[in-house]
């Protein structure tokens, strides 16, 4: 998507629709009028300053004055700003930068919302690392009210077949938010908790139970961590490390980083698990 148009009779319709999408400032000019273009300058440099936030829209009066006179422009420069398809503020005439830079934020996407749709652009590409601390971030932004945000978030998790992240995200969306959306992510996760219920599982689990060997433990652990119950198998084997930093010959030790490591330092659990490994050692 461009996002400096020139703006004509026959983009114009294509334009004012995406109003509805996109912030966009509509600055009317004249090459008779120097000031107009001087204004202009400067938005394509806050344009370059703040890339794909806004999108401008020049229209050159002497060219298309129907255009022009649809917004009843009476001198130039003149600029109108739309945000969610409704115009939220004009100018007419010169204004200072300063002051053309504060008018602009009005309509600026917000901090999370930037964050947001970037973690979009990789969950497209399935690059679920890269976008789960972006989401996490946009979600804590709005103070964790934007459900939207959060419901996303706990489906990164999902898609990647982290249940435990996922239902503490849940948990803390808000009794009013908990719909249908919610509801299905909910039987998502119950779904895979029971395709992690594997026979391998139960038989590695029954023989714990009769015997707790740190290699049944590693086995043990492993084949929970592969089905994405990171939390229990990382309990499972820091009760070893509590009693023996070097429990089945330093086995315990070394499945247990290699579980962080695999996890990805975007999941919280990691950082939780990594302090009280570090309160054992120092």
């Amino acid at each position: 998507m461009d996002y400096i148009i020139n703006v004509n009779e026959t983009n114009f319709s294509e334009i004012i629709k995406a109003t509805a999408e996109v912030p966009v400032v509509f600055h009317f000019i004249s090459p008779r009028e120097p000031s107009s273009l001087e204004m202009e300058s400067l938005f394509r440099r806050l344009s370059d300053e703040y890339p794909k936030q806004f999108l401008l829209a020049i229209i050159n009066c002497d060219d298309h004055p129907m255009i022009a006179s649809q917004f009843r422009v009476q001198a130039v420069p003149t600029s109108y700003f739309f945000a969610d398809g409704q115009p939220v503020d004009a100018i007419q005439g010169v204004v200072s930068e300063q002051e053309l830079r504060i008018r602009l934020s009005n309509i600026l996407p917000k901090e999370e919302e930037l964050k947001f749709a970037q973690a979009l652009e990789f969950l497209e590409a399935s690059q679920y690392d890269l976008a789960l601390p972006l989401l996490k971030n946009a979600w804590e932004l709005t103070e964790k009210k934007n459900s939207d945000f959060g419901l996303l978030y706990a489906e990164t998790y999902i898609a990647m077949k982290q249940i435990e992240p996922a239902r503490d995200i849940l948990a803390q969306i808000p009794i009013q938010d908990r719909d249908s959306r919610w509801q299905g992510l909910q039987d998502q996760i119950r779904l895979l908790e029971q395709a992690a219920d594997s026979p391998e599982i139960q038989q590695l689990q029954a023989e714990y139970a009769k015997t707790q060997k740190p290699d049944i433990a590693v086995k043990l652990a492993n084949q929970l961590h592969q089905v994405g119950k990171n939390e229990e198998a990382l309990n499972l084997l820091f009760e070893w490390l509590k009693k023996d930093l070097s429990a089945g010959n330093g086995e315990i030790k070394t499945q247990f980083l290699a579980i962080l490591s695999a996890m990805g330092n975007a999941d919280p659990l990691v950082a939780k698990y990594r302090r009280q490994l570090y309160s054992l050692l120092y």
